[in-house]
């Protein structure tokens, strides 16, 4: 079950008093496999601009970093980062897009049309779009369908492969794994928009104010810079948070 319905009932119930101070751990969901977004460290901690983001909510609602655990499977988080799901969603924290990563000395690849006779890499969500514009005989004979996008890049590296498709903040934490490798390549695919998936419109609220504190105060701006440095001159501003700000009482 998921756990966010607990966290809702403290938080609504007593926030003011510091729920999550004192408290039980605050448990975030977080996605596997997605370097740039989230990234397990050699001594067990965690990275990324999802990371940052996730650290930045919890501190605004109330909790310490020794009260933040994260966890692979959303069916026992609190708060879920970057999909949606259950619950009203916080955000967008970051509106982005999926592309194209290849060798940097490759050339012949430069947007979705040029990959029709190439050997792509990509998750099943990812490879979705080009699946169905060039057809299942394309996907059985070019296409390597991988669990996680950290898996692509060892066969882009060593030649297995010609390009990976995923989310663009992803084929930042890749190109940064293999410096002066990689380059992106071509326009943008498909649009792809990250939120906070809560338990309930309070809880996602108080997220969204979480959430426009850290636009405001200019962290979300670099956490773009340490984390998707690449991409920086892309990501210039913050969303539009999708749930209107509670109106002052007077």
């Amino acid at each position: 079950m998921w756990r966010g319905v607990g966290l809702v009932t403290c938080l609504v119930a007593a926030f003011l008093a510091g729920c999550g101070i004192g408290g039980g751990p605050l448990v975030i969901g977080v996605r596997q496999g997605q370097p740039g977004l989230v990234t397990r460290l050699p001594d067990g901690r965690y990275a990324g601009f999802d990371i940052a983001v996730a650290t930045y909510v919890a501190r605004e609602l109330g909790y310490r970093d020794d009260q933040i655990t994260y966890t692979y499977d959303p069916t026992q988080a609190d708060i879920v980062i970057g999909p949606d799901g259950p619950g009203p969603v916080a955000g967008p924290y970051l509106v982005t897009s999926t592309d194209i990563l290849v060798r940097a000395g490759d050339l012949s690849i430069n947007g979705a049309g040029d990959l029709s006779r190439k050997r792509v890499c990509a998750t099943k969500a990812s490879a979705k779009p080009l699946v169905a514009r060039f057809g299942t005989k394309w996907r059985d004979v070019f296409l390597a369908q991988a669990n996680v996008p950290a898996a692509c890049a060892p066969l882009l590296a060593d030649g297995r492969t010609d390009a990976i498709v995923a989310d663009a903040p992803v084929l930042a934490g890749l190109e940064a794994q293999y410096p002066s490798r990689f380059r992106f390549s071509g326009r943008p695919l498909t649009p792809q928009t990250y939120g906070i998936a809560t338990g309930s419109v309070a809880l996602r609220d108080q997220v969204d104010d979480a959430l426009r504190h850290m636009f405001d105060d200019g962290t979300w701006k670099q956490a773009v810079i340490d984390y998707l440095g690449v991409l920086a001159t892309r990501y210039t501003t913050p969303p539009a948070l999708e749930s209107p700000s509670a109106p002052e009482k007077g």
